[in-house]
């Protein structure tokens, strides 16, 4: 009996044996580094442990454009524990930090833990400042700072079609793009992404300051986007083409497109593109400003363009589109549809500058037309400023709406024949236990179609 319990007893702890992956220990020397990184390419010592604290100064390319050896270890993958270390381009030569793979046939695996990495300047147009992770390859970075870096795509990091990633507990601040496609300044998200807890803050680009985002899905939880600068669209967030973007309990603000782009000014917190699916779940939307550049400029908080958009307990508050003929400083929608549901208020946003329209949402048919749900949400102290300006609440130049349980209500706009609450082009009947009431000067009157059950 007791050699069965010798014999049990061992092969159980045979079964359950775990051999720790070993770690190497890397000196504050930046050539210590580089060999580590060979070394896990081929599957020696994979894990590596910097200096604490150091600071690792890389000053010549390995390879064309990126200064590290790119990780071509797709089994066990590299992990660098940074340990509060620092990884940073020095000295003239343009050039990345990391580079995750080398093509699609040749993928890596990477994974960063509490480290820095600063000042990547690669010089070609793939972009990724000061990472790149290329097609089919994979990123994970936890407590990670992405900072300082410039390209023209993607300038903290970019993750290109077919990869996979993740930043959690992570800051991505003061990256800029530059160029003419100039898009994703903190980040360039055309894979599967996952940001957790991670904070985007003050990145500059043409096209999606903080972040852009194209193919595939990007979720986002909780974290904060926000002080970052688009010179045309997406101030905060530019998601477009076929992407999926789900955003969950996160901050979208102080967010600004600016002068000096090429083509338009909208979507100061978030610029939707034609397609995909859009869902903003416990969110903000707040106290972002758009520039406006041309006649269909706009959305202040949001600007979308024949997409599906679903805002779900999300706030689109105190945002501002200032000059001339600005549309929907809270939301404008140009086709494709829109539901704001379940508390989804749309409040005290501002159209500053003579013939603006919609002060809370504006509605129009430049891609089809539009059809907008408000459940349970309220369309609230809006306002419109300036001579010739219309709709402190909404402005529909083209659109099926269905209000229930909502309210339209203290929207202004300046004297008459400027209603306060709603302007429509066609009638909007569907209109259910809904509030339209105290908007000046006039709730509906001087709209061009009724709106049922709206006196004054």
């Amino acid at each position: 009996m007791s050699s069965l319990v010798t014999l049990a007893l061992t092969g159980a702890a045979t079964a359950t044996a775990v051999v720790p992956a070993h770690a190497v220990a890397v000196p504050c020397d930046t050539a210590a580094l580089i060999t580590a990184i060979n070394n896990a390419n081929a599957n020696v010592d994979t894990v590596i442990d910097l200096e604490p604290y150091c600071l690792y100064e890389v000053s010549v390319a390995n390879v064309t454009d990126t200064g590290l050896p790119p990780i071509t270890n797709n089994t066990a993958g590299v992990t660098i524990n940074g340990r509060n270390a620092t990884i940073k381009r020095v000295g003239a030569a343009s050039f990345r930090l990391f580079e995750v793979g080398t093509s699609a046939a040749v993928p890596g695996k990477l994974t960063l833990n509490n480290l820095a990495v600063m000042n990547g300047q690669p010089s070609n147009a793939i972009g990724g400042g000061n990472v790149l992770v290329r097609e089919n390859s994979t990123f994970a970075g936890t407590n990670v700072t992405l900072q300082g870096a410039t390209a023209n795509l993607g300038a903290g990091i970019r993750f290109r079609s077919g990869t996979t990633g993740s930043l959690t507990d992570s800051r991505i601040s003061d990256n800029q793009t530059t160029g003419g496609a100039s898009a994703g300044g903190g980040l360039q998200s055309d894979g599967q992404l996952t940001l957790t807890h991670t904070h985007i803050t003050s990145n500059r680009a043409r096209i999606g300051a903080g972040i852009g985002h194209t193919v595939g899905t990007l979720t986002i939880n909780g974290g904060s986007i926000k002080h970052n600068t688009a010179f045309d669209a997406g101030g905060g967030i530019s998601s477009d083409a076929s992407g999926a973007l789900n955003v969950t309990g996160t901050a979208i603000t102080d967010n600004r497109v600016t002068t000096g782009g090429l083509a338009s000014g909208v979507g100061g917190g978030v610029s939707i593109g034609v397609g995909g699916t859009k869902t903003l779940t416990d969110s903000v939307i707040e106290g972002n400003t758009v520039t406006v550049h041309g006649d269909v400029d706009g959305g202040g908080g949001i600007f979308a363009l024949g997409t599906a958009l679903t805002l779900n307990n999300t706030k689109v508050k105190g945002n501002k589109l200032i000059g001339e003929a600005g549309h929907g400083a809270g939301i404008a929608i140009h086709g494709g549809t829109l539901n704001l549901l379940n508390a989804s208020d749309v409040t005290g946003n501002l159209a500053a500058g003579r013939y603006s329209l919609g002060g809370g949402l504006y509605t129009a048919n430049l891609v089809n037309t539009p059809t907008v749900t408000v459940n349970g949400s309220a369309i609230d102290r809006n306002k419109v400023s300036g001579t010739g300006s219309r709709a402190g609440g909404i402005y529909n130049a083209a659109g099926t709406y269905d209000l229930t349980d909502a309210s339209v209500q203290f929207n202004v706009a300046p004297d008459a024949p400027a209603p306060g609450g709603i302007w429509t082009s066609t009638a909007i009947t569907s209109v259910t236990n809904t509030t339209i009431a105290n908007n000046t000067p006039t709730n509906c009157i001087y709209s061009l179609a009724p709106v049922t059950s709206c006196v004054g």
